[in-house]
């Protein structure tokens, strides 16, 4: 792999989503091309799940993360008390990649590092020392697509801290989990077209009235922006999905203008939807349910500019 395609991705954004829109692949009309799978520090990959998608040829988007009270710290993480299940847990990645012939699999450590929650794991200074850690470990073990194997690093935030929104100001800006282009290949958030249904009831399913949304431009252009002032790299929209409306045509609507983006913003190396409910609040963007939307979403994945694949390791 050329050292100058830090996403390993030609031809397109890659077209994909997380474990529950895999169930829809038919409805869609294609696979997905990247699968968003969660872990914990101390698991061992693949799931039989990730197993099965990789099988098919579908790479993954892998988060690899702690927990906020019962998992280890970031202090904990940087002191080397995990590096043993941590290196094993990546070797594991590194070689599935082998076994089922995959270019790269995207990882990327404590996604959505400026949620508030995470502040108990440590502050922003402690989160990077712990990438830098990790990050040193894959390295260290030639596993990192420059250094012999294909592991690309993925750096996730919550996209509302790319556009300074009034909470965002208490974890701090972007610059300030930022690792670095020598650790990161890809710049990456998630980023949903929620609505009100943050507020909601938790377990309820909030349906929208009017016709107001959260253009893609909104959320993720400051994600796009950041890549850019970090010398033009690629950026990942690792999750994203939209409520329901009222108006049945706001939600497909809606998804045609991510494909709109996506597709415009050449930057955008993939776009995974996520097909599943909020914790702790009323927020469903699930489409099983909703036969124009998953068409939308079909649409969107049969677009020229959503045939992107990996190429190939050498």
């Amino acid at each position: 792999m050329g050292t100058g395609n830090r996403s390993g991705v030609v031809g397109g954004a890659l077209f994909g989503g997380d474990v529950p829109l895999v169930r829809e692949q038919g409805a869609l009309g294609r696979r997905l091309a990247i699968v968003r799978t969660y872990y914990r520090i101390g698991s061992s990959f693949p799931y039989a799940s990730d197993r099965q998608e990789m099988a098919h040829g579908s790479t993954l988007l892998v988060s690899l993360d702690t927990v906020p009270g019962r998992g280890p710290s970031y202090a904990s993480i940087v002191a080397g008390r995990y590096d043993g299940p941590i290196r094993a847990f990546l070797s594991q990645v590194e070689r599935a990649a082998v076994r089922y012939r995959l270019g790269a699999i995207y990882i990327c450590f404590e996604h959505e590092a400026n949620a508030p929650q995470h502040s108990r794991l440590g502050p922003p200074s402690e989160f990077i020392q712990a990438w830098d850690h990790v990050h040193q470990l894959a390295a260290s073990a030639h596993l990192n697509w420059n250094t012999g194997g294909r592991l690309h690093w993925v750096w996730i935030l919550m996209a509302e801290a790319f556009r300074a929104e009034p909470w965002a100001a208490s974890v701090g800006p972007p610059s300030a989990y930022w690792p670095g282009k020598n650790e990161v290949d890809i710049v990456s958030a998630d980023g949903y077209n929620a609505g009100d249904c943050r507020q909601a009831r938790p377990g309820s399913n909030l349906v929208a009235g009017g016709t107001q949304v959260s253009s893609p431009s909104l959320l993720f252009g400051g994600v796009v922006a950041f890549a850019r002032a970090q010398g033009g790299l690629p950026v990942f929209i690792a999750e994203w999905g939209t409520v329901p409306y009222t108006s049945p045509e706001v939600q497909p609507a809606y998804i045609g203008q991510m494909r709109s983006y996506v597709t415009s913003n050449h930057e955008i190396a993939a776009a995974l939807y996520w097909n599943g409910h909020g914790q702790g609040n009323g927020c469903n963007y699930i489409l099983d349910s909703h036969p124009a939307s998953l068409s939308a979403l079909a649409f969107m994945g049969h677009s020229a500019g959503m045939q992107g694949r990996v190429v190939s390791a050498p």
